[in-house]
């Protein structure tokens, strides 16, 4: 198959942002406990990657404005595979990147290396490779930003999209590459909302949704689209201020292996704690984000999950997704560190207030780690209990020079929770989701109960070994921002 032409709808170009904004986010609260200690994202590289338009003298513009004061001290590799552009720049693309890594806008603005990709040079032989026999090209980089929609050329659409999916997906797996995706609501563009395993986001008070699009057996329509939404004017806006979080606490989970009881290591060799591994990134992001808010800086949410018509079979809302971001939420999350379930370790399956577990092989093949049980009890008083478990589909792919194998799987698991009486365990909340690759729970708990998570395959699921992140976060109601 030839490398198709993309056809790319800009979102957005990105406003300016009230200063309120890092208030309503929770990173002024994080700013203020944390001081001289908060976390930067130092030594994180990341891409940005947008679409191209053509200026009065012809020229291609993506790249951010690297004279931009905001990028002082950065790396900003401009051009591989594509023209090389420095001047003019980007308004869009420097309006991004403002929020993913500048000085004053981002969360992390240690970040030095960045790589800014032209989207159609991206696909193609450059990163994607797609229309190709070989993988996409080994990196390093650990989180992406795409502000940008579109879709394949119509000669080759169907064939393109589905082959672009499969291989995002497959290199977020394999590379622990945290892809951050803009979502503008439309029902035309499925890339790359529609891929399983990135982070889609759109900004508070989005008034549209849709569900994802069919793109063959696998990339099935009805998915939760966004995520996940940012009190921010526009989706290209929102993804680079998720973007931004998520360098954040990528760095934190490479910076202090305490956290993680695990490591992989992705082709280029370089060391994954688990705390930094895609799965738990977005379990965190989810499981921290706020259902109720009180914005300074735009629109609130309003009624989350109150219309049974917003209600998703995994338990977000079909407007936002599971909220909107809350960063000192999701770092406390981080920061509480890996907790293994009962079956994973002798002395695990006691859940704290906050935390995350990721398990390397659940299932087992021979279900012989079929089930994942984990407790926890509330004090004196009550309070809500967020869990959200995320699980990546699993692109065959290939290394070396093999080809590029595009067969998927999607494994079904499915998350309950059981309130302990005596002997018997009571269900209160479940989520069993045969779409989405992620569950998730949002429940007010009763002061002073034990209570049992249980993590499981879905009715039907046949034997498999696959890995999967969840994370907790409980918070008592006289404090909550919910």
């Amino acid at each position: 198959m030839q490398i198709y032409c993309c056809i790319v709808i800009l979102l957005a170009a990105c406003t300016a942002a009230r200063a309120d904004y890092f208030t309503d986010v929770g990173y002024d609260t994080l700013r203020e406990e944390l001081g001289a200690s908060l976390p930067v994202a130092t030594g994180v590289p990341v891409m940005i990657v947008e679409a191209g338009k053509t200026n009065d003298a012809g020229e291609v513009t993506y790249a951010p404005d690297r004279l931009n004061a905001a990028f002082q001290g950065k790396k900003i590799t401009v051009g591989e595979g594509g023209p090389q552009v420095y001047a003019p720049f980007s308004g869009h693309a420097t309006g991004v990147a403002r929020r993913f890594f500048g000085l004053q806008l981002s969360v992390s603005p240690g970040i030095e290396q960045v790589s800014s990709y032209l989207v159609g040079n991206w696909f193609g032989p450059v990163f994607l490779r797609l229309g190709q026999v070989r993988p996409p090209k080994v990196t390093a980089h650990r989180v992406a930003s795409h502000a940008w929609v579109g879709s394949a050329a119509k000669e080759v659409m169907d064939q393109a999209n589905d082959d672009t999916l499969r291989r995002v997906d497959w290199l977020i797996e394999t590379d622990e590459l945290f892809h951050v995706v803009g979502f503008n609501g439309g029902n035309k563009a499925p890339l790359l909302a529609d891929a399983f395993n990135v982070l889609s986001v759109a900004h508070t008070g989005f008034d549209r949704h849709r569900k994802t699009l069919a793109l063959g057996r696998d990339y099935i329509a009805g998915r939760t689209r966004p995520h996940l939404v940012v009190p921010d004017k526009t989706p290209s806006a929102a993804t680079g201020r998720v973007a931004s979080v998520a360098a954040l606490l990528v760095g934190v989970g490479h910076a202090d292996p305490l956290l993680s009881r695990g490591a992989t290591a992705n082709r280029r060799g370089d060391k994954i704690f688990n705390a930094e591994r895609t799965e738990i990134i977005k379990a965190v992001l989810l499981a921290g984000a706020d259902r109720v808010t009180r914005n300074a800086s735009g629109v609130d949410i309003v009624g989350y999950r109150a219309n049974g018509s917003n209600r998703t079979a995994n338990g977000l809302d079909r407007r936002y997704g599971a909220g909107q971001l809350n960063i000192h939420n999701s770092y406390r999350i981080l920061l509480a560190g890996e907790q293994d379930s009962a079956e994973d370790h002798a002395s695990g399956g006691r859940m704290g207030p906050a935390g995350f577990d990721h398990d390397e092989s659940f299932g087992g093949l021979g279900d012989s780690n079929r089930q994942a049980t984990y407790r926890f009890s509330t004090g004196s008083v009550a309070g809500y209990l967020v869990l959200s478990l995320v699980w990546n589909i699993d692109i065959r792919g290939s290394g070396g020079l093999l080809a590029f194998d595009s067969t998927a799987t999607l494994y079904d698991l499915d998350m309950l929770l059981y309130e302990v009486s005596g002997d018997n365990l009571i269900g209160v909340a479940e989520s069993r989701s045969r779409r989405d690759n992620s569950e998730n729970i949002h429940l007010l708990l009763a002061p002073e109960r034990e209570y049992v998570l249980r993590i499981q395959p879905g009715a039907g699921q046949g034997p498999f070994e696959w890995d999967y992140g969840v994370a907790w976060w409980f918070v008592e109601v006289n404090v909550a921002r919910r």
